[in-house]
């Protein structure tokens, strides 16, 4: 199987099933974790607890995504060449 670059290869990244269901799997354990202060806060706390939420989510999201400086191999192209 020869290795070849992808030119598209962190779009198709974040928009494969797999991709976009541990973004999923990760937001929903980020809720989790604040549910009880959200139901405890005012509106101005959860708003507070939501922005805090959307910053938590970035920075981990951050951490499961490739660089954009990195590579990418498609399976596919390789199989079809």
């Amino acid at each position: 199987m020869k290795a070849r670059i992808v030119v598209d290869g962190a779009t198709r990244n974040q928009q494969s099933p797999e991709f976009q269901a541990q973004l999923r799997e990760l937001h929903t354990s980020i809720r989790k974790r604040h549910e009880a202060d959200l139901a405890a806060a005012g509106f101005i706390g959860r708003m507070v607890i939501r922005w805090r939420i959307a910053a938590e989510f970035r920075r981990e999201r951050r951490a499961i995504e490739p660089s954009p400086q990195s590579l990418y191999f498609s399976r596919i192209t390789a199989e079809r060449g």
